[in-house]
Formats: C-alpha cells, structure tokens, sequence
C-alpha cells in the first residue's frame, strides 16, 4: 500500500532517464528525461506547484483564494490541475488566437477561462490577469516569468534527479527555455558540479543571443523576451533551433526511439543530437530535458505527413 500516491500532485517529479541508444553518436551517450511523465503532461507541472507551494509558505495564497495567471499552454493545464486539486479558483487568460481545444482542456480541469482580443496578443491577455488579480480579493497572479520559485523547483527537483539518476556522470544538459525556469534552476544545481547547461530557443527569436523577437512555429519555448528568472550568462551555449529542424526532431524521436514528443521537445533533442556530434563530446553524457509529449500538438506541423 506504500506506493500509492494521496492525490495526483504527489505524482509530479521523478520523471524517467532513459537511453536514446539509436540517435546517439557512437562513443557519446544521449539520454532522454522524459518531462511529460508529470500527471498534466508537462515540465510546468513542476512549476506550479512549486510556485503555488511558496506562495501558501509566504501567506500569499489563503484557503479559499484565486489564483491568476497568462496561459493557454501547458503551463497553463498545469495551473489549473494542481490549483484546483488544492482546492483554489483558478482563472487562466489567453488571446482568442489559442486553439480552442486549450480552452476546453482547461475548462474541464475546472478553471475559468478568460479570452482577450486577438490583436492584443500575449501582453493583452497579461494585463487583463493582472487586472482581474487586483480586482479580486485573495487572488495571486503566479507570474512565472519572474517567479523565483519556479527556477528554484526545478534545482530542487529536476536538475538533482538527473545528477542523482546519472550517478553524477551527466557531463552536458540540454534544457528548453520558456519561462526560464528549467534552464535557470539547472544552472543554479550545476553550477559548482561541473555540468555544462545549453540552452535551446528558436532560430526565428534568438532573443537569448541578443537579437530581436520573431516569429517562430515552436511553442513552449521562445517567450519574445529574456525571463527575469533566467541570467543568459550562467548557460554554458545557447543553441538555437529551426521550426524545422524541431519538426524533424519530433519525428526521428518518434520513428527510431518510439517516443512521442511536442514542438519544444523536439527543438531540445535537435540540439542535443547536434551537440553530440561534436569531436568534443566524444565520451560525455549529454541529458536532454523533454518539456511535454506529443498528443497534444497533434494539428502542429510536425505530425503532418511530408512532402
């Protein structure tokens, strides 16, 4: 009866390891965390309840109060799982662009979904979370792009998971960044362990090599911006990844090591491969972090038959 978790919140973490024996070049090992083990099929699931967790510690969040967040992604399914599991309101806003199938996932987990103008974009839909968050009595806007807490579960958990299940071997870790708090918790455990951390953003927003935003076709990572919970300098490298080449990692992942990943997931195993291939990392451990899983990117342009 020991393993039997008290609700689904206690399933989030220790995520598997697991060996890409078939992509990896020979004398290098590229192994895989698979992050969409998590309950809501994602790394956020970290995040949120890290995030929520600190703010009940620091009276911030009562029993009873609302939380408040700027999501139609997967942090958002993740804030809306583990808020309502722990028995919070929990209203979630995104432009009307999102696809409506966020929405529905969203709502049936129990929260109240709030769309914005689609010309206002991402920050319309930020300032209306903050706005319904001053408005309301007890309720807490995360705001994980600037969230310490966020970075710092995934010191906690994350990053030592892989330290702890590589024996320490783990030489190299190649992390996806989005709201910057996987790459910037792995940055914070290796940093006295001798563990390179590379980053991966998209090619068409190098914002983290210091060019301009764009647009680009992979979503969970490439904000437009540099999360305040991220100092860029800590990453070893920053790899930056082509819609197309993340597509074709979702692929090759899926048909040579039978593992079903996101947009984001393939970004980080492109530039992991990439890596892998250099003279340099002949005999390293290079761990990429997969953030999500594949179902629910079904209608990106990676699952679509090629030309």
């Amino acid at each position: 009866m020991g393993r039997i978790a008290a609700d689904v919140t206690w399933l989030i973490g220790r995520t598997p390891l697991v060996e890409l024996a078939r992509l990896s070049p020979p004398g290098t090992r590229v192994l895989a965390k698979l992050e969409g083990d998590n309950p809501s099929g994602s790394n956020k699931d970290r995040a949120a309840l890290g995030m929520i967790q600190d703010a009940e510690r620091c009276g911030l969040l009562q029993q009873g109060g609302t939380i408040v967040e700027c999501s139609g992604g997967d942090l958002g399914v993740a804030i809306a799982m583990v808020g309502r599991r722990r028995g919070y309101r929990v209203v979630l806003t995104m432009p009307e662009w999102l696809p409506q199938n966020r929405s529905n996932i969203l709502r049936a987990l129990g929260a109240e979904v709030v769309q914005t103008p689609a010309v206002e974009g991402m920050r319309g839909a930020m300032a209306r979370a903050e706005q319904i968050a001053r408005q309301t009595p007890g309720a807490l806007c995360l705001q994980a792009f600037t969230n310490r807490a966020n970075s710092r579960q995934h010191a906690d958990t994350t990053a030592r998971e892989i330290w702890e299940d590589t024996d320490g071997q783990v030489q190299i870790v190649v992390c996806p960044v989005g709201t910057g708090g996987t790459a910037g918790g792995c940055c914070q455990f290796f940093e006295e362990r001798d563990v390179a951390v590379v980053g991966v953003e998209p090619a068409g927003s190098r914002v983290l090599s210091g060019n301009m935003p764009g647009a680009h076709d992979i979503p969970g990572i490439g904000a437009g911006f540099v999360p305040e919970i991220l100092d860029a300098r800590a990453l070893t490298e920053v790899v930056a990844v082509e819609d197309q080449e993340a597509a074709l990692g979702v692929r090759v992942l899926a048909r040579d090591e039978a593992i079903l990943v996101g947009p984001a997931s393939g970004a980080v195993i492109a530039a992991a491969v990439s890596i892998a291939r250099r003279p340099a990392s002949n005999g390293k451990m290079i761990v990429a972090i997969l953030p999500d899983r594949g179902e629910r990117y079904l209608d990106h342009r990676a699952f679509q038959p090629e030309a």
